[in-house]
């Protein structure tokens, strides 16, 4: 396949993705405030739930605006668990996963004002911003190393993802957090690498927990051709090395979870000189 026709794959599927990547809100949805504070959103049903149980939980009248008050960080964190508690003795709540998260204003793209922790499968059915560090590493030839998911996995098992991937918790910057992903499921020192930032994009979708209101922090290295990755942590089954040429094959196939596909598409299409801005994909004629 010659160069023009492989990108003009990538676009058309960028294309497509970045579409489904900002998805508009269903009406039985409506805004969640911290006191003053967007931070996400949830369903109609939810809102009432909460509102019902927890005194701290408010609903307007008109039922179009849902406002969690607390009084600082603390308590607002310690709410937040109480409500997430409750959803999960419901079974309301799927992966139940003891790691906590930051809770940011919907605007605020680079986590830097927390207003409170939460239990990270509290995140999804309030539609809570959480961020993701994705690391691509390419060989000399082009080829980049991508891992499957193992069976055992709650999310998505055996679907196609970056070598290396995670979400960032409360209290760890982007780049710890890249380093320990890279470590635990790849065996990557990162330390040892030159480590490039390729682009951040927003990701605005239902998922089967609730809806994603996802930023994702994609970064790209390079390793030897002696390389292997290692998983360390069992939650990647096996790793491939893929030509762009295969890999826009799997991702055409719906093989990767669909925010690792933006991001292995992304990385690899930035180095056939195109762009790595999600958004721009959204133009016909890019």
């Amino acid at each position: 396949m010659d160069l023009q026709a492989l990108k003009d794959r990538y676009k058309q599927l960028l294309h497509k993705l970045a579409k489904e990547a900002d998805l508009p809100l269903p009406e039985n949805r409506i805004p969640l405030y911290l006191n003053t504070q967007h931070v996400g959103h949830l369903t109609k049903d939810d809102a009432k739930y909460l509102a019902d149980i927890f005194h701290f939980f408010e609903v307007k009248p008109d039922g179009k605006k849902c406002t969690f008050k607390a009084e600082g960080s603390v308590q607002a964190s310690r709410r937040l668990a109480a409500a997430a508690q409750v959803f999960k003795q419901k079974g309301r709540l799927e992966a139940w996963r003891d790691e906590l998260l930051s809770v940011v204003a919907l605007d605020d793209y680079d986590r830097k004002h927390p207003f409170a922790s939460v239990e990270r499968a509290f995140a999804r059915p309030l539609a809570l911003s959480t961020f993701a560090v994705h690391l691509n590493p390419f060989t000399p030839d082009g080829r980049l190393w991508v891992g499957q998911r193992a069976m055992t996995k709650k999310v998505c098992p055996g679907m196609w993802d970056n070598c290396a991937a995670g979400m960032v918790p409360r209290r760890e910057s982007f780049i710890t957090a890249m380093e320990r992903e890279s470590w635990e499921e790849a065996g990557i020192h990162l330390d040892q690498l030159e480590v490039d930032f390729i682009g951040h994009h927003r990701i605005s979708r239902p998922v089967t927990e609730g809806w994603m209101t996802e930023h994702t922090f994609m970064f790209s290295t390079h390793v030897d051709d002696k390389f292997i990755p290692q998983n360390q942590d069992g939650e990647v089954q096996k790793f491939e090395l893929l030509t762009p040429e295969e890999l826009v094959d799997k991702a055409e196939k719906g093989m990767f979870t669909f925010e690792s596909s933006l991001s292995v598409l992304l990385a690899t299409a930035t180095r056939l000189g195109m762009s790595p801005v999600l958004e721009e994909y959204l133009i016909e004629n890019l």
